[in-house]
C-alpha cells in the first residue's frame, strides 16, 4: 500500500529516495499530461516531467500543507516550467541558421505548420468562447489546463460529481461537432 501524500513529502525533505520514486511513480502520469497540453510535443514534454521532479525535489521544503494540497502545486510547478521550456524553444528557433546556412531544409514547410497550429489554436479558442456557458468553460480548464480529475473539480467549485462530468461532456461534444464542420469546410 503506497504512502500518503504527505508521508511521501517527509519523507523526500528527509532526502529519502524511495519516497521521491513513489511520489514519481504516482504523479508522472499527471505531470506529463499538463506538461503535454502546454508544449505539444512529446519529448519536450518528457524534458519537463524531469525538469519537475528534480524542482520538487530540490524545493519541497516550499511545499505547505496548510496552503492547499499537493497536486495543484505540483501542477503549478508543471505548468510553469512547460511554458519556460516553450519559451527556451522558441529562443532556440528563433536563433536558428537560416534555410541556406542549414542545408536546404525545409523551412517554408516548418513554417506553414507554425502558421497551421497557431490559426487551429485560434480557432479553438474562439469555440470555447463562443459555444461554451461559462460553466463549461470552467471545468474545461480546470480539467485540461489545470490537471484537475472530476472530483477534485466537484470539490472545488462545491458541485456535484455528476455535474462536472455533464458540463465536461457537453463541452465536447460541443467542440467535437464543432472541429468536424471546420475540418468539413
Amino acid at each position: 500500500m503506497p504512502m500518503d501524500d504527505l508521508r511521501l513529502i517527509e519523507g523526500i525533505k528527509g532526502r529519502d529516495e524511495e519516497a521521491m520514486m513513489s511520489l514519481y511513480q504516482r504523479y508522472t502520469d499527471l505531470v506529463y499530461s499538463v506538461a503535454f497540453r502546454i508544449v505539444n510535443d512529446a519529448p519536450l514534454a518528457e524534458e519537463c516531467v524531469q525538469d519537475v521532479f528534480l524542482k520538487v525535489w530540490q524545493n519541497i521544503a516550499q511545499f505547505d500543507s496548510t496552503r492547499g494540497a499537493f497536486p495543484p502545486w505540483l501542477v503549478g510547478i508543471t505548468r510553469n516550467l512547460a511554458i519556460d521550456c516553450l519559451r527556451g524553444r522558441a529562443r532556440r528557433e528563433n536563433t536558428a541558421p537560416l534555410d541556406e546556412e542549414r542545408g536546404g531544409e525545409n523551412t517554408l514547410a516548418e513554417a506553414f505548420d507554425v502558421d497551421l497550429r497557431r490559426d487551429q489554436a485560434a480557432s479553438l479558442r474562439a469555440a470555447i468562447e463562443s459555444l461554451l456557458s461559462p460553466e463549461q468553460r470552467q471545468v474545461i480548464d480546470l480539467a485540461y489546463f489545470g490537471g484537475m480529475t472530476h472530483t477534485d473539480i466537484s470539490e472545488h467549485l462545491g458541485v456535484p460529481l455528476g455535474t462536472v462530468k455533464t458540463r465536461i461532456r457537453l463541452a465536447m461534444q460541443k467542440l467535437r461537432e464543432a472541429w468536424l464542420r471546420d475540418k468539413d469546410e
